[in-house]
């Protein structure tokens, strides 16, 4: 583990903690098997694009039910003031699926994303995350008990993993 103390941070920065957000996802995705390799691969991709610009707020990893229930979930919040963040390392997110899962992958947008006019949201959309589309998942997890138990961090920012299960 690392202690890092700044106030301040770049792209390398945002570049180092999305990593391993990116192989976090990558192992539930594997692991379950319900994502194509191009499927994970363009998934990073968009969720990168969104953080190199600081356009995310929060991304979350959901295991669901062929139901629609949420059996597991990952909720990543970024926070641009981590510098006193212990850092830890990617993995220990191993989810079984059953016959008819499905996994979903969805961001919350910062205020810098909601600041730009329409116009640029809807190129970026179309251009950086091509098939997305609304959700209407609003971030609570109800009665599902929580556990922060990852915080990746490189100087001031940073994203906290909170596990969600039933």
């Amino acid at each position: 583990m690392t202690t890092t103390f700044t106030d301040t941070f770049n792209p390398d920065d945002i570049r180092r903690v999305y990593a391993s957000f990116a192989a976090d996802y990558t192992i539930v995705a594997e692991w379950t098997g319900l994502r194509s390799a191009a499927e994970i691969a363009s998934h990073i991709a968009a969720v990168k694009a969104l953080a190199e610009v600081q356009y995310l707020k929060e991304v979350h990893i959901q295991l669901r039910s062929a139901g629609g229930a949420i059996r597991q979930a990952a909720a990543y919040r970024v926070s641009t003031n981590a510098s006193g963040w212990s850092t830890s390392r990617p993995g220990d997110i191993y989810w079984d699926s059953e016959r008819g899962d499905d996994l979903q992958l969805i961001v919350f947008f910062s205020a810098k994303w909601s600041a730009l006019p329409p116009a640029e949201r809807d190129a970026f959309r179309e251009l950086r995350m091509p098939g997305w589309g609304p959700s209407d998942f609003n971030g609570s997890y109800g009665a599902m008990s929580s556990t922060v138990d990852r915080r990746y961090a490189s100087r001031a920012y940073g994203m906290e993993r909170t596990r969600y299960s039933s």
